[in-house]
């Protein structure tokens, strides 16, 4: 081989070398795009809170702050945590306190407030919103991205079943209007016959009837933002965990 041919040699060697991605690239390249994956999950669960809000106090109405219902739209889009509700006299901060006063047996005026501020401050906390955009995936923590999918497991399940002091739900969601006035009615240990449900106020009007069906939006959206950040962990290379039916009823953690 003459010094020509084995200098083109090297040379070739060395261009296709410098053209092959160097692992730690590779590396940087995978966790700027897991980043990227989790900031559109988090953004997808902004739009549903917002959704979720609307449903909610449509089918709650009493029980939301009508004064309060512009700056707790503006703080979600805007991605802030300015607002401090206030709770004998206590300012709560801990997405917690919110999510244990939204379900309090006890009678709490704007409960869907608690909820949603409790929900959002979760997302707010887990995506840590505070630090800003982040390029690397690995900066997340894990965690707490854990904790919001155990939580938002247990509050798709609580928000369907909990009822308070006096055996009313503490939020409409799935049920019918006549199911409602029907339970009343049973609770009150009234004999109940069929022209008593055929002249039940939903249905006498005939907005209702008894084949209407449950309403499962609230649980669907739930659903969704359990799907968001069971990608976000995967995208951090984490294995979601769904919880068993009997952990379903533990504290928010």
């Amino acid at each position: 081989m003459g010094f020509k041919s084995f200098l083109l040699i090297i040379l070739f060697a060395l261009f296709f070398t410098g053209c092959m991605p160097k692992q730690d690239d590779v590396k940087n390249v995978f966790q700027s795009d897991s980043a990227n994956i989790i900031k559109r999950d988090y953004q997808k669960s902004q739009k549903l809170l917002i959704s979720f809000k609307q449903k909610l106090d449509k089918r709650n109405p009493k029980a939301y702050d009508k004064a309060l219902e512009q700056k707790i739209y503006d703080l979600i889009i805007n991605s802030e945590k300015t607002l401090h509700l206030k709770y004998r006299d206590k300012i709560l901060e801990n997405y917690k306190d919110y999510l244990q006063l939204a379900f309090s047996k006890d009678f709490i005026s704007a409960r869907n407030d608690y909820l949603i501020l409790g929900l959002y401050y979760s997302l707010y906390d887990a995506y840590d919103i505070k630090s800003g955009h982040k390029i690397v995936a690995l900066t997340y923590e894990k965690e707490k991205l854990h904790k919001l999918h155990k939580n938002l497991q247990i509050l798709k399940w609580k928000i369907k079943v909990d009822r308070d002091l006096n055996n009313e739900y503490l939020f409409l969601t799935w049920q019918n209007n006549w199911q409602i006035e029907l339970e009343k009615k049973l609770n009150n240990d009234e004999e109940i016959s069929y022209d008593d449900i055929k002249n039940l106020a939903f249905i006498k009007n005939g907005k209702e009837n008894l084949l209407s069906r449950s309403n499962f939006t609230f649980e669907v959206i739930l659903t969704q933002m359990i799907y968001n950040v069971e990608n976000s962990l995967y995208a951090l290379g984490e294995e979601p965990k769904k919880l068993a039916l009997d952990a379903v009823f533990f504290l928010f953690i």
